[in-house]
């Protein structure tokens, strides 16, 4: 069973009468904005600005996919907080327009398999989503890199490639609703350092779930965190997904040890609102201007960090006894 966490009361001991609701986007000014630019008569779309920063040494990518319909200055609050932890940050627009998975698969399993495939790299254009693969995540991704590295010296955005190829293992994929369902199917085809789902994957139904999620994976479930709020209008989607995925609870505990599948009960408004409040900015605040929910962000966004450093202290020792 998945481990319930009381946010409001455990984590932020505050009231639903305390919380504030930002009437806007916020926005970092350390973050930089760009669009894609169009290459051999080749015309980016859809191309709203990318948002991006970098941190220094060995700081892992974040890279963060929005939810549909939506653009990465919807989330500032959240690419801000994952640059205070020590990531640098790249949210990615991509084709995320039109109806919803869920909306357009219902019941149709193999229907997940083939949009999030198309989205991911454009191959196999299915009725509900026809992208071409110079528009699809994997290109602009590995773009967008190439673009931080021309035009942001300081950035060094190159770390993140091998040659002309995005070099996966040093990212964590992070990505709400639809961008979430995204970046753990990305996880399940290349090993990425973490994976980080907010309102998502919403895509069981009926007992069943996506032929991708029983598939093996490249990403243990391990490295996988997710989380969701009760009232949310798609939480009876998600639930079967995370099991199907593999992703454990834990012990209770103000954050469960061991927990993977967070689930708070904080009021966030109607079950749609619900749905976008986990992690857009419209996130309620607290009484000192800071989303109630930060401190989770916090420490979903340190899971990745501290089992990579606790994989590289093995390996460190490891290699001593040898």
């Amino acid at each position: 069973m998945l481990q319930s966490v009381a946010i409001a009361a455990a984590i932020c001991a505050v009231s639903a009468a305390a919380l504030l609701w930002p009437m806007g986007s916020a926005h970092a000014e350390t973050l930089l904005t760009f669009r894609l630019p169009s290459e051999e008569g080749r015309t980016v779309a859809p191309n709203q600005p990318d948002i991006a920063e970098s941190a220094p040494g060995t700081a892992p990518l974040l890279v963060f996919l929005p939810g549909t319909g939506s653009v990465p200055s919807s989330y500032m609050r959240f690419l801000d907080t994952a640059h205070a932890e020590g990531y640098s940050v790249l949210g990615l627009d991509y084709p995320d327009m039109g109806h919803s998975l869920a909306r357009s698969c219902q019941g149709d399993m193999a229907c997940y398999d083939d949009m999030l495939a198309n989205r991911f790299n454009g191959a196999d254009p299915t009725q509900f989503s026809a992208v071409h693969p110079s528009d699809a995540i994997a290109d602009r991704l590995n773009d967008a890199l190439g673009y931080l590295d021309a035009h942001d010296a300081d950035g060094s955005w190159q770390r993140y490639r091998v040659g002309s190829r995005v070099r996966w293992t040093d990212l964590v994929l992070a990505g709400h609703s639809q961008g979430g369902s995204e970046a753990a199917y990305i996880a399940h085809v290349h090993k990425v350092r973490g994976v980080l789902m907010f309102s998502s994957p919403g895509e069981g139904l009926a007992g069943q779930t996506p032929t991708w999620t029983t598939r093996p994976s490249a990403t243990p479930a391990s490295r996988e965190w997710a989380l969701d709020d009760t009232h949310d209008a798609f939480a009876a989607r998600i639930a079967p997904t995370w099991r199907a995925l593999g992703i454990p609870s834990g012990a209770p505990a103000r954050i469960p040890v061991g927990a993977h599948g967070l689930l708070t009960t904080l009021e966030l408004g109607t079950p749609a609102e619900a749905h976008s409040r986990i992690i857009k900015d419209s996130t309620p605040l607290g009484t000192d201007h800071r989303p109630i929910l930060e401190p989770v962000w916090q420490w979903m966004l340190r899971q990745p960090i501290d089992a990579g450093d606790a994989s590289a202290a093995r390996a460190g020792r490891e290699q001593s006894d040898a």
